[in-house]
């Protein structure tokens, strides 16, 4: 039984590169730590992550999550497991080049082939591919687990997203394979007008159906049910693994783990990934963004998105990374930590045109 917790979002990046990093610490009645680390941001946060371990001295982590295969979110899981230090228990990762079951009958050039599918995708993935190798030399290749919607850990995390054929199917939408069946939904770029900056006015503010990158559709998305509140891990994921992780979640979970509290707003506040419909179904009450100090240069977060969030939800409480090195929720922990103000409504937001 969980008597206390923390999920701490690290501080990714440190101009306007951002990433995702998050160590959850789970204590029973007896004190005794389960920790869980979900992405691990670039090498220097992996580094982080490790100074913080220490200094709690905790050598062992149960769980390792890679929710998809950006360097923002995989470099520094790859420091973990060099690290001689550490004990890790558990990888849960995708690894495209042997669990997608993507073959040469996939694409109509007769040159393709199996072999061909395969290496192509350890080239693409090469820092995934990093990570299985480090970790198959550290904890064993029984120790690697494939995601699989429905899977609960600890009796806390579930894994809602992506399924096997949103998976497969954004895999081959993407640029990672021998060739592009979907260019379509695969990229939105933005105009140099992008940069621009327009007066915000209350309920007349437009929104715009972008998407996100495929890949970044095949982001892990997880469920955690804590004592006093059920939090949902979002990663870099688009709306269609996300509506999908809610679709699962309703159809499963009882009443009292069906209501999200804490959402993280996902691909480091990024309005192409989620949409007015998806943040009123939700109805979280408070939303994280893992975000870099200069994350508003490259729209991370984006202004039209916190102002649409705060639009639908009047009393929601947004804060970002990009104030403070890390930023935590915690229960049951006798811990005075600086309040962090909520993010307002910002004065002028992203012109589209």
């Amino acid at each position: 039984m969980i008597n206390a917790y923390e999920i701490r979002f690290f501080q990714v990046g440190s101009a306007s590169k951002g990433g995702d990093a998050i160590l959850i610490r789970l204590l029973d009645e007896d004190q005794k730590p389960t920790i869980i680390v979900v992405d691990g941001g670039y090498k220097e946060t992996g580094e982080k992550i490790i100074a913080y371990l220490k200094n709690l001295n905790i050598s062992v982590i149960d769980l390792v999550i890679n929710t998809h295969p950006d360097i923002d979110h995989i470099s520094g899981l790859i420091r973990l497991f060099e690290e001689q230090s550490l004990t890790i228990k558990k990888l849960i990762m995708n690894r495209p080049w042997r669990d997608s079951n993507i073959t040469a009958d996939y694409f109509a050039d007769s040159r393709i082939t199996d072999k061909s599918v395969n290496k192509r995708m350890t080239e693409a993935f090469k820092y995934a591919y990093q990570l299985e190798q480090v970790a198959i030399s550290k904890i064993g290749e029984n120790n690697i687990i494939h995601p699989v919607v429905g899977n609960n850990y600890f009796g806390c995390l579930t894994i809602l997203s992506p399924s096997k054929d949103l998976y497969r199917s954004k895999l081959l939408e993407s640029d990672k394979t021998p060739t592009t069946l979907d260019d379509s939904n695969n990229t939105t770029t933005f105009t140099r007008t992008m940069n621009k900056l327009v007066h915000y006015i209350k309920g007349f503010m437009s929104w715009r159906n972008e998407n996100t990158t495929a890949i970044n559709e095949t982001s892990i998305v997880s469920l955690l049910c804590m004592p006093n509140k059920n939090y949902l891990l979002t990663a870099d994921a688009g709306k269609n693994s996300i509506e999908e992780a809610l679709d699962y979640k309703d159809s499963q979970f009882s009443l009292v783990h069906k209501s999200i509290d804490v959402l993280q707003l996902p691909h480091h506040g990024s309005r192409k990934n989620v949409t007015p419909a998806l943040i009123q179904r939700i109805m979280a009450k408070e939303y994280i963004i893992s975000c870099p100090p200069n994350g508003l240069d490259s729209h991370h977060p984006s202004r039209r998105l916190v102002n649409m969030v705060l639009e639908k939800i009047p009393t929601a409480k947004i804060f970002k990374t990009a104030d403070c090195s890390s930023f935590v929720f915690y229960y049951n922990f006798n811990w005075q930590l600086p309040y962090q103000t909520p993010m307002s409504a910002f004065d002028e937001i992203e012109d589209y045109d």
